[in-house]
């Protein structure tokens, strides 16, 4: 059965591909010297050109702050777009990073942002006996879920809610019907009678590690000089409630800081998402 998210919450910024050879070496990369890759924006205006690793405004023309780029020129590259003194477009970039700037190696179309995380919203609940049906129907509208979301936040061991769609919309007005995930810490079906209170649509109680108050003062943390401390260059991030974890984008990541990161937060509460990632060489 096919379920379908009611909103996307994560951000993927980058693609891991193939290795892509140099042709654009603008200054001799030395043997050796590691290679990153990205698909990203690239912005160039009076500030100099960009890649914008950490997301970009919807404006025209786009903004976005972002790693500098030397090596960067136009007439290597098709598919940008100029307006107001600034040219942008999409795509992928190969190169060496200093810690401070990017230097092009090779650069040419987007590529496709792999789905690692495949269907996240569907519940992880196994499908009731009978199929996922109302007990309720007088209880289903967005009244009773919002009030069912006040509920669950009200607990304690809360980490989580989300819908999960069983068939694809029609349209926004007749969204279909969906079943309703809540996560707690601990035993979840020990606060089924309080969401049964509010909520008679189908429902999927499930435990994780993590309350949603752990990962929000985790992220809180990381945001407030936590991730530099750690040596990280963050540029975004993420309560993911389906994973259970903080999600963190940073422009590179050394795996070695993991050990670092669960000590500080907890294992595996923290999940690093590195913009730039080592093109592997064969």
């Amino acid at each position: 059965m096919r379920f379908l998210a009611l909103a996307i919450s994560t951000v993927a910024l980058t693609s891991c591909a193939d290795q892509t050879s140099g042709t654009n070496d603008p200054g001799g990369t030395p043997i050796g010297e590691p290679r990153y890759e990205a698909t990203t924006t690239v912005l160039e205006d009076a500030d100099g050109a960009r890649l914008c690793l950490g997301g970009v405004l919807d404006s025209l023309p786009p903004q976005c702050g972002g790693v500098p780029v030397l090596g960067w020129s136009w007439r290597d590259v098709d598919g940008e777009e100029s307006m107001s003194g600034a040219t942008w477009g999409d795509f992928h970039v190969v190169g060496t990073y200093d810690g401070t700037t990017f230097t092009l190696v090779d650069a040419g179309p987007p590529q496709p942002y792999p789905d690692e995380d495949g269907d996240q919203f569907a519940p992880p609940c196994p499908e009731p006996q009978g199929g996922w049906v109302d007990v309720d129907p007088a209880m289903t509208g967005d009244d009773d879920r919002i009030a069912t979301m006040r509920v669950a936040e009200n607990i304690a061991s809360y980490a989580g809610i989300w819908i999960g769609y069983l068939e694809e919309p029609a349209d926004e007005q007749t969204p279909g019907e969906y079943v309703v995930t809540v996560a707690f810490t601990g035993d979840p079906s020990v606060h089924e009678p309080a969401i049964r209170e509010v909520w008679g649509g189908p429902l999927c109680l499930t435990s994780v590690e993590h309350t949603f108050a752990e990962l929000r003062r985790a992220q809180r943390d990381l945001g407030n000089g936590g991730a530099e401390r750690l040596g990280l260059q963050m540029t975004w991030s993420d309560v993911n409630i389906m994973a259970n974890r903080v999600e963190l984008g940073a422009v590179v990541f050394d795996p070695t800081v993991q050990a670092a990161l669960d000590e500080e937060y907890g294992v595996g509460i923290v999940h690093v998402e590195p913009a730039l990632r080592p093109v592997t060489r064969s």
